[in-house]
């Protein structure tokens, strides 16, 4: 590869005994609800369904002791509210946390790539 720039890459998954791995890219829908208050509007903006957003999020409030994220009915016009737990905002700090260490360690990664060239 003389003369070609090579970016380094990788993800992270959280594995949980008998459950499908969780590709920690799908955290944002954490941030989102928590600005938004609402899956319908978190789908609108991110260009997924519904059921999608709250299939994804059941997913880590199953990673969870305590919900991440709790959903309450909607009254007599409908749309009830989607709310951030402290849990899930513990969570969220920590995988941030992780991420940021993943990619300073990749980082390091393609700084070792390319010196050793």
């Amino acid at each position: 590869m003389k003369n070609k720039r090579a970016d380094m890459s990788g993800k992270i998954y959280l594995h949980v005994t008998d459950q499908k791995p969780l590709d920690l890219d799908s955290i944002h829908l954490l941030e989102k609800v928590d600005i938004h208050g609402s899956i319908a509007q978190v789908a609108r903006e991110i260009g997924i369904s519904y059921p999608k957003v709250w299939q994804t999020i059941e997913k880590m409030n199953r990673l969870s002791e305590k919900p991440l994220v709790i959903k309450s009915a909607g009254g007599k016009g409908g749309g009830g509210g989607t709310t951030l737990t402290d849990e899930g905002r513990i969570f969220l700090k920590r995988i941030k946390a992780i991420q940021q260490t993943h990619k300073k360690f990749i980082r390091q990664l393609e700084a070792k790539w390319t010196s050793d060239r």
